[in-house]
């Protein structure tokens, strides 16, 4: 084996071990076992959402068929999908808008409009953080001082304003009667 598929095997099994901790479901659906990772948001999505995602012109790679560098994967850590929630669902209610059903295309494809394109249920970084930190035990609450120490608690997030890929590129057909 060369040194080069080493180093790939080795990314992949990083980005396993992590999916292990932040990813056994999918962000969009819950459906179990997701093997893609939206780049954009550095969350793991099952094949259906990431579809969905490419029609948002969000990048998608799957994890064992993709090749990956050493920083997409310290990326990919530095996020995972309970940072995507405390940040993109911070203030979601989901029992007036729940997660669509596994493979529910049409609800899929509403549900990363509202909570990617139209940032519904957005909440700023620093917010998330303090929101879960508040919602943890007295012992292990941590009121960061800086900018600079929340970005390391969000484990070197953007505090900036939130990345977001262009407008939407999804068909005129798919598009119907989304907004």
């Amino acid at each position: 084996m060369s040194s080069a598929q080493q180093q790939q095997d080795k990314l992949v099994l990083r980005i396993n071990n992590f999916r292990k901790l932040h990813g056994k479901s999918c962000a969009e659906c819950n459906d179990k076992g997701p093997g893609q990772i939206c780049i954009d948001f550095n969350t793991f999505v099952c094949m259906t959402c990431s579809g969905v995602h490419r029609e948002f012109q969000h990048k998608c790679k799957g994890i064992s068929m993709s090749k990956w560098t050493p920083e997409e994967v310290k990326a990919i850590e530095n996020g995972g999908n309970d940072k995507d929630q405390a940040i993109w669902l911070g203030g979601w209610n989901p029992s007036q808008f729940p997660k669509p059903s596994p493979g529910d295309q049409e609800k899929i494809r509403k549900f990363i409009q509202m909570k990617y394109v139209e940032r519904r249920w957005y909440v700023d970084p620093e917010k998330a953080l303090a929101n879960v930190q508040s919602s943890a035990p007295p012992a292990t609450t941590h009121t960061p001082s800086s900018a600079a120490q929340v970005a390391d608690l969000l484990g070197g997030m953007s505090l900036g304003a939130p990345r977001t890929p262009g407008p939407p590129a999804a068909p005129a057909s798919a598009a119907q009667g989304l907004t």
